[in-house]
């Protein structure tokens, strides 16, 4: 059976919103593979520029820590596996962020079927919960001097709704609702309408986000699942 492999760059918060959204829209279907790097978007360029004929699969399975114990992970062979999606933060603070970093693993990781398609959290996975309207989301920003981990999870939780605190109480209508807040902020970033039309080009947000190479500041809060989810369905997510 052929496997989707779902990488994620942290263990807990990022598998607990992508297992509510599989029991939203995947609960029938089987060969999904959920891999965490355990670590950043600039440890992975590290690795991955070091070597341009590196397989990101391949590379996974030799840096985690878990993929001797995971036996699904252990003895799956890349031939086996037909797409491959990637979550990470910005992490806008990190010392080896770049503008040109982030254009280059987006452009690298922009089809799912071939190197794998990357999807970008800004500033991070905490953004999903980061919204309270739709109104008030589009324009919904945050400083680059808040985007540091523990600052920006208290403030998201703070600011946010509390329904989408707890991953496991997002229903369906829940997901829906975080899907057209998402796609419409991402449109209107890159186009300045913010129409319900599907973005499958993910270097297009990020180009957005930057100006002259640098990240704008503020910066606009974004979520990598909720834009996932709509370039994997389209716009029949709304009918599933």
């Amino acid at each position: 059976m052929e496997r989707t492999v779902f990488v994620f760059e942290g263990e807990k918060a990022e598998r607990n919103y992508f297992k509510s959204l599989e029991r939203a829209f995947f609960s029938d279907e089987e060969g999904r593979l959920l891999v965490t790097f355990q670590n950043d978007l600039y440890e992975l360029y590290t690795q991955i520029s070091a070597d341009e004929d590196l397989d990101v699969f391949e590379l996974i399975k030799e840096l985690n820590p878990i993929a001797s114990k995971d036996e699904d992970l252990k003895n799956l062979r890349r031939d086996q596996v037909g797409q491959i999606y990637l979550f990470f933060d910005l992490e806008p603070n990190d010392q080896n962020f770049s503008g040109r970093i982030l254009l280059d693993m987006l452009r690298r990781f922009n089809n799912e079927t071939e190197h794998g398609k990357l999807f970008i959290s800004y500033p991070m996975i905490e953004a999903i919960r980061d919204i309270n309207d739709i109104d008030e989301y589009l324009e919904r920003v945050i400083h680059l001097s808040d985007c540091r981990g523990a600052v920006y999870k208290k403030l998201s939780a703070q600011r946010g709704n509390h329904i989408y605190q707890d991953a496991k109480k997002i229903d369906i209508q829940g997901w829906r609702f975080l899907i057209e807040a998402n796609v419409r902020k991402a449109n209107l970033l890159i186009s300045g309408n913010n129409n319900l039309n599907i973005v499958n080009n993910q270097s297009a947000i990020a180009e957005a986000q930057l100006k002259n190479g640098a990240l704008r500041d503020p910066l606009s809060v974004l979520s990598a699942f909720p834009i996932f989810l709509a370039d994997y369905f389209g716009l029949d997510v709304f009918q599933k």
